[in-house]
This record gives C-alpha cells, structure tokens and sequence, in this order.
C-alpha cells in the first residue's frame, strides 16, 4: 500500500503581477481544451487580453512553467517575444486573411527563445522571492544554518517562544524581505523586516552613522548577519540592531566552535526612572538629595478594533507574521477587532479575521511600517 502524500499548494492568483482573473482564464482553457503542451501552446491557447508581458514573467520567476520547460530563467528573458506570439496567434484566427505562416509547418512559426543559462540556485531563489514576496520552497540560509549556529546566530523560533530577556545581545541572520528608512524628531531611523528559515521577523535601527555606513547592504534580497538588543516592555518586543554585516562576511570572519552555541549577552539592567540623558540624570542623583521618582507603571491600552488598509495581497505574509505574535488566547478579556481593507478595480474590500488580537500603540506603529501598508486607522 503506497503512503499517501501532502503538499501545500500556493494560489498562483496571488503571485505578484499575475492576479486572479488572468489565473480563472487558465484554468477554463485547461479544463475545456487539456493541459498545456508547451509555452507556446499555453500563449497561443490565451486571450492576450488576460495576459502580458509582466505576468508571463512573474510566473516564470515562480516556477509555475516548470512542467512545460525547465529554464525559468530562458522564459522569464522572453516573456515579452512570448506576450506578442500570444498576440499574434490571435489576431490571425480572428481574420480572414491568409497568415503569413500558414503554408509553413507549425513549428517554423515559433520564434525562438533567448539562448541563457538557467539560474543558480541562489538566482532561482531570489526570483521567487520577487514572485511570491517571501521564500517558498526553500530559503537561502538553509544551506548555512549550521555555519550560523557554530557561531551563536539565533533565528526567529526563539522569539516565537519567547526565551529571550529584555537586555540579550544577540546574534542573529536573515534576508531582507523589506527595508523602509525614515526620519523623525530624533533623526534618521530604518525599519526592516527580515526573513530567517523559521519565519520573519522585524527590526529597526536608530544609529544615523551604521544606516549611512551599510546603506548598501541595507537592500531587499540581501543576505545580513545583525548584532541586536532585545527590548522588552509593555508594549512588546523590539529589536534594536547594533551592527550590520553581510552574512558571507559574517561567517568568513567570525570564528567557529566545534559545537552549535547561542551567543546570548546579557546589557546591564536599565534604569528604572525617567530621565532625558542617563548620565547626566545619574550624576545628579548621585550629588544630590532628590528624591528618584519612579515613573508610574501604565496599563497597556487595547484598542477595540483597526483597519489595515493595504495596497495589494502581496504584504499579506510579513502583516501575518506580526499578527501572528499578538494573537490573544481563547477567553481573553482584553482583545482587538482586526479589518483587512483592499482597493482592487475601483472596489473596496473590508474583510474581518476571525481571530483576536491585542492591539496596543506599539502594535500599530509596527504595522504601519510593514511592507505594503497604505494606512492604519484605530477605532477606539
């Protein structure tokens, strides 16, 4: 008795560029007419109304041809030859006059496609990165986590768990899924959302100097080893990113143990009052007899429910991550209402998520700096 099989099956509608309308098209043709033989057959077989240049390309990128042809890289180089064949094959069985190809045998009137090799391994990965928005199949650091552990990384799954303390300096490695730079009050700040093989998670830098000295490595799709500070406090957890190498660097440079280790530090506690400058408030307590007033410690407030507005489904796996860390358990008193709200053709769409979540100010301005976020709107 054969032992039956699993898989998890990606909507291909929700590849960037391609959409749902072009994908039900698809599957129609398939339904009525067969499977495709080839790419040929698949563009002339579609109205090219439901097909362009830049979808033929996303799903070459996302290894949806790799059935009809096995150089994703040798389509995704002639989507726009294969986008005008689509055209042409079209526009000769809607008229009436005689093709130029007609007396010729079918496969003379192919045009060829481009002569390149296929991508790498890397390549291939970091074009279904920009197909998908995250890493399906496989992720770049899988071929490196063990260089990683025998030099103290940790990956995401430790702070799923929630086993790290407010004040761990640690190491950790990933590729930049997205990066936004802002500036504020206090100056220049980037935020980066970053996928590691166990999930994604975020982290933000305020050092004006390390965003201008790595300012090129700071780029989607790079592979980065981070030095981080971990803070945590009533509003959650925050990484604080103390230094940014690219990985290849960081294990080329960095020695290795013989055994996987966790290099955890410990930073001295923080202090427990308010004060604009640590030093020169420490200094003044110390020489004088003021009294240290503690600050007051505040009840995180919940809101009853937001609205993410987004621009496409393409942010929804980094949105997800970061819901999937304030999620409340079963029974909670405490929770928030959350609304997806997409614009698509001139229709707005507003879809409520059956699970609660705990939305505090922290939260909101996380999501709000997510990857394809247009607005968050809080409703008290």
């Amino acid at each position: 008795m054969s032992q039956e099989k699993f898989a998890i099956r990606f909507g291909l509608g929700a590849i960037k560029a391609v959409g749902f309308g072009m994908m039900e098209n698809v599957i129609k043709e398939r339904v009525a007419n067969g499977t495709f033989k080839d790419v040929y057959d698949f563009a002339e077989r579609l109205d090219p109304r439901s097909i362009n240049k830049k979808s033929i390309e996303a799903l070459a990128k996302s290894g949806s041809f790799d059935s009809l042809h096995k150089n994703r890289c040798q389509i995704s180089e002639s989507f726009e030859m294969l986008s005008a064949y689509s055209t042409q094959k079209k526009e000769e069985a809607s008229s009436n006059q005689m093709s130029l190809f007609s007396g010729l045998p079918e496969g003379n009137s192919k045009p060829e496609l481009k002569k390149v090799s296929d991508w790498n391994k890397a390549g291939r990965l970091q074009k279904e990165f920009e197909a998908f928005g995250f890493f399906l199949n496989e992720h770049p650091l899988d071929d490196h986590i063990s260089d990683l552990k025998k030099r103290g990384a940790i990956f995401s799954d430790k702070l799923e768990r929630d086993e790290l303390i407010d004040g761990n300096l640690v190491k950790m490695a990933g590729v930049i899924a997205a990066s936004k730079h802002r500036s504020g009050p206090r100056g220049r700040f980037a935020y980066l959302s970053i996928s590691d093989p166990f999930g994604i998670f975020e982290a933000m830098i305020f050092d004006e100097a390390l965003i201008t000295s790595v300012r090129d490595i700071l780029v989607d799709g790079t592979a980065v080893a981070l030095e981080c500070l971990i803070r945590k406090d009533e509003g959650g957890v925050r990484i604080l990113v103390r230094d940014v190498k690219k990985m290849d660097d960081f294990i080329r440079n960095t020695q290795a143990q013989e055994k996987d280790f966790e290099d955890i530090k410990k930073q001295p506690a923080r202090s427990n009052y308010k004060n604009r400058d640590s030093n020169r408030d420490n200094k003044f307590n110390r020489e004088s007899s003021a009294p240290i007033i503690l600050s007051p410690i505040v009840e995180k407030k919940i809101f009853s429910a937001i609205e993410i507005e987004i621009k496409t489904l393409d942010s929804l796996p980094v949105i997800k991550a970061l819901l999937s860390r304030v999620q409340t358990e079963d029974g909670s008193k405490k929770s928030s209402k959350v609304f997806f709200v997409i614009q698509q053709n001139e229709k707005i769409s507003k879809v409520e998520l059956p699970q609660k979540y705990l939305f505090g100010e922290a939260e909101v301005l996380k999501i709000k700096h997510a990857f394809g976020v247009v607005d968050v709107r809080v409703i008290f």
